[in-house]
């Protein structure tokens, strides 16, 4: 859901608290009632108090901050259209808002670096300003001007831009010299960067001869993220440019040349965060994985008890691997909820991979589909008793009594198709896990963590600017 427009003006609420109010009037009431407006083109701009609205400038006076001291200005097409005026919560925080955040940081880099110098935090640049030193530097999705007019204003406001670009300047400046250009996504998200779809271009062909080698280092799936998970990249190469075009016959060889190459201060993957106080964080810069992650038990749900939930949990020295089904009956595979790579997820498929590479054991041959059919049969209890039977006394930090079999058929057919999938799967997950050498689940644990995080021995050098 966008910015009011100056159509939404002219039209009534449909909907919400004030339906059947013109979006006029519903600004003095808004302010009246003392409910939030907020600014930008999207639900997680910032929320600020009203003092008054001048119908004609259509310009909303604010408190700055909670004090209620200080006010500000802003106009109605910053005022998010939110459920008070009739809108939704809208879905603007996700991929739309992703695109206006990454390509307006490329114009804040491309500025410092073109200027030479960081930003003064109190007298950022104009849109002018913007437009003008940063024209021809950008291979971005989306315009300096969609970006600046529909982008969420607290990102501008909490100096989100500048501290990260001044960040990558502190750090970069002196090896990125001349004009260096800043790229977000490819060409097919348009207008976009022929750049980005050349580095991964060279990836994809790297990773054909990987699964062609007949011993393949990186698990199927290895997508571009956990490769270099660089949401926008800093080169000195002209847009059509394939610098790694000819460094693909290996990962050592192509990642070798993505080190080298920022070294050299030609070409460098960026992963942003919204931040606070800027930190630059450099990940897989050695050839050597230094991490180490060390597994620690596991637990069936949070409490033990089998039938509570479809998850298995594995306890690790950085918090815990949630296993399930995230996609009902399908896409089965692990979460991190540990500090190191919190929200990153593993699939089934690569788990499965590393199963093999570490134990020699795998949970299928070829994929999901072959356990979900059997949790689909009527061998499901004959599968899943016995395994259940063998290793619920072995939880960590939980005493739950065994149930007898009868117990147990008498509860499974009461459970929905993504409970049955999700257990019989993680069933056999802990099966092939635990019959192992226990010298060696560390080395498991450890490789889940480090694709989860973009980390593996098969990822490139990028770096990361967060808190």
């Amino acid at each position: 859901m966008p910015a009011l427009s100056r159509a939404d003006m002219l039209k009534t609420a449909g909907k919400g608290p004030y339906t059947g109010q013109s979006r006029v009037a519903i600004m003095s009431l808004k302010i009246k009632d003392n409910r939030p407006f907020i600014l930008g083109a999207s639900k997680t701009g910032k929320k600020v108090f009203g003092l008054r609205y001048d119908e004609k400038s259509e310009s909303l006076t604010y408190f700055q901050d909670a004090t209620k001291r200080k006010t500000l200005e802003t106009t109605r097409s910053k005022i998010f259209k939110d459920p008070d005026f009739g809108g939704g919560a809208g879905s603007g925080g996700g991929a739309e808002e992703t695109k206006i955040t990454e390509s307006l940081q490329c114009f804040f880099c491309a500025y410092v670096f073109a200027k030479r110098k960081k930003i003064d935090e109190k007298k950022p640049p104009t849109d002018k300003e913007l437009e003008t030193v940063t024209k021809g530097l950008c291979f971005t999705t989306k315009t300096l001007k969609d970006c600046l007019e529909k982008g969420p204003i607290d990102w501008i406001e909490n100096k989100v831009y500048i501290r990260t670009a001044n960040k990558l300047y502190e750090k970069f400046s002196s090896k990125f010299t001349g004009r260096v250009f800043f790229h977000r996504a490819g060409a097919g998200s348009g207008p976009g960067s022929k750049f980005m779809d050349n580095i991964y271009a060279a990836k994809k062909v790297c990773q054909d001869n990987d699964k062609a080698s007949g011993d393949p280092q990186a698990p199927g799936s290895f997508s571009n993220d956990k490769w270099n998970p660089g949401d926008i990249w800093m080169t000195t190469f002209a847009n059509d440019k394939k610098p790694l075009e000819n460094f693909t016959a290996n990962w050592g060889q192509l990642n070798n040349q993505v080190k080298l190459l920022a070294e050299q201060g030609k070409v460098l993957g960026i992963s942003l965060k919204k931040l606070r106080t800027a930190r630059l964080y450099e990940y897989n810069k050695d050839s050597a994985i230094s991490k180490q992650y060390t597994y620690k038990g596991f637990v069936f749900g949070r409490n033990g008890d089998f039938f509570s939930s479809n998850d298995i949990y594995l306890k690790t020295s950085d918090n815990e691997v949630q296993l399930r089904t995230f996609n009902e009956t399908s896409s089965w595979q692990g979460e991190i909820k540990g500090v190191s790579a919190a929200g990153g997820k593993v699939g089934g498929g690569n788990i499965n991979f590393y199963l093999k590479q570490v134990f020699g054991k795998t949970i299928f041959t070829n994929s999901e589909v072959e356990v979900i059919n059997e949790a689909r049969s009527n061998k499901l209890l004959d599968e899943m008793y016995p395994l259940y039977k063998k290793y619920n006394l072995e939880q960590t930090g939980v005493n739950v009594p065994t149930i007898s079999r009868d117990e147990f058929a008498a509860k499974l057919p009461d459970m929905k198709d993504s409970f049955k999938i999700s257990k019989l799967i993680g069933l056999k997950f802990l099966d092939a896990f635990l019959s192992t050498q226990p010298n060696k689940r560390d080395d498991f644990i450890t490789r889940m963590y480090l694709y989860a995080s973009s980390a593996t021995e098969q990822s490139s050098y990028f770096v990361k600017l967060a808190d």
